[in-house]
């Protein structure tokens, strides 16, 4: 059970990454659920390229969702660092017969990315309901890729630096959250909010799978055994929002929440998850700098393989 558990775990978490642009991304923010709904009205031409049957819906006044997307992608061009903050909330029931047991992980992410050279310093509490708290720290750079855990440093292996990289890669595009849109357009919304527009969208069923199996596509992690269970997903309802500063187009917060279920012969799982990124500190980030005795750790060993 322990590892059909951890594997739906993994494919829910795909599911929500694929819908923020690989961001960990929880809770809708207050400020949000407090403003005032802005009037929509329907967008006249469909995004070109997009490939989207129908159009998304737009505020009177906001841009459509192409031009919203282009102008994100310059503003981001330029940036050179920024800070993200994060939540995952995931409460998960597992059922076999008359026997039910209850799962819940709460972890908080704090990133800060340089662009160029790409590098990230990030720190990690992850908190599961009856093992308390665990803390990482990770470091990636030029140098490597370092990982603080149970008080000890510890260097990766070079032959795993060129995947983690690649995958930082793509958290530090934030931007890249709203190419998802372009799949889901007539489900999209754009709203106003204060000072920001606010891009949503309202998916289920394969709309989210086809969300996810493009995101393990992209980052290369995709696999028979995790794309043969997203298949078996019952995506139930799923709310992605993307909020983006009116005058900078700089993207600003994300949110994705998700309740599905799958069986798998007697088992039943039911899960409802919840993800939360801000993204703040604009070019305030000058630099990252390993600690030494990070730089001096061991480098681990990869596990031997069998042929």
């Amino acid at each position: 059970m322990k590892k059909w558990t951890t594997l739906i775990m993994g494919a829910a978490l795909t599911v929500a990454l694929a819908a923020c642009g690989n961001n960990e991304a929880a809770e809708p923010s207050a400020n949000a659920a407090e403003a005032p709904a802005a009037a929509s009205t329907t967008a006249t031409a469909a995004p070109e390229g997009s490939g989207a049957a129908s159009t998304a819906e737009q505020a009177a006044g906001a841009p459509a969702l192409e031009e919203l997307i282009q102008k994100t992608a310059a503003a981001a061009a330029e940036l050179k660092s920024f800070r993200m903050e994060s939540q995952m909330q995931q409460n998960m029931v597992i059922k076999q017969g008359e026997t039910s047991q209850e799962q819940a992980i709460d972890m908080k992410t704090t990133s800060e990315f340089i662009k160029d050279p790409l590098q990230m310093h990030q720190k990690i509490a992850m908190n599961l309901a009856g093992q308390g708290e665990q803390q990482i720290e990770q470091y990636i750079t030029g140098d490597g890729v370092f990982t603080l855990t149970g008080g000890q440093w510890m260097k990766l292996p070079s032959g795993m630096t060129a995947q983690m990289t690649e995958l930082m890669q793509q958290s530090a595009s934030p931007e890249t959250q709203l190419e998802q849109f372009k799949q889901i357009a007539g489900q999209t919304t754009i709203t106003e909010e204060g000072d920001n527009y606010v891009l949503t969208a309202d998916v289920s069923g394969d709309d989210v799978k086809s969300l996810a199996q493009n995101y393990l596509n992209q980052s290369g992690t995709a696999d028979s055994q995790m794309t043969a269970m997203m298949e078996n997903m019952n995506i139930k309802s799923m709310t992605i929002s993307n909020s983006v500063n009116k005058e900078t187009y700089l993207p600003v917060e994300t949110n994705v929440n998700i309740v599905m279920d799958m069986t798998s012969g007697e088992q039943t799982v039911s899960m409802d998850m919840k993800m939360n990124a801000i993204i703040s500190g604009y070019n305030e980030i000058t630099e990252i700098k390993v600690p030494q005795e990070a730089l001096d750790a061991q480098e681990a060993q990869m596990p031997a393989t069998t042929q």
